[in-house]
């Protein structure tokens, strides 16, 4: 398997589990959906690129 392809997954796994309850968390605060779902998306991208570059690049030595 590709790195790569393994960070889509982990992104994907991401956002299944963890979209859905922030997001009422934070419309529940006031925010509106559009903005929830930006900074939930930005988020988990920051979360999936350290992963990354902490976790996958020392699994998959080139």
């Amino acid at each position: 398997m590709n790195i790569f392809t393994a960070d889509i997954i982990l992104y994907l796994l991401l956002i299944s589990v963890f979209n859905n309850p922030v997001l009422n968390v934070m419309q529940a605060i006031g925010w509106n959906f559009l903005g929830s779902e930006m900074v939930i998306g930005l988020v988990l991208l920051g979360i999936t690129i350290l992963i990354h570059k902490f976790v996958f690049r020392k699994i998959w030595k080139k």
